[in-house]
């Protein structure tokens, strides 16, 4: 969750961001296998955040 808010802090919108920070565990020996990152889904708005 960390690499998500990561993303969203750096501008992806909400799916980039969750593909993105599921992709880098996928790539990471330790954290391959799905059940540290499949339990996550995107749902609804998938624009970036707006700052207020």
């Amino acid at each position: 969750m960390v690499k998500y808010y990561q993303g969203l802090k750096a501008g992806q919108g909400r799916h980039e961001a969750l593909r993105a920070a599921q992709l880098e565990l996928l790539n990471t020996e330790n954290y391959q296998h799905p059940y540290f990152w499949a339990s996550f889904i995107a749902s609804g708005q998938w624009t970036p955040l707006q700052n207020k």
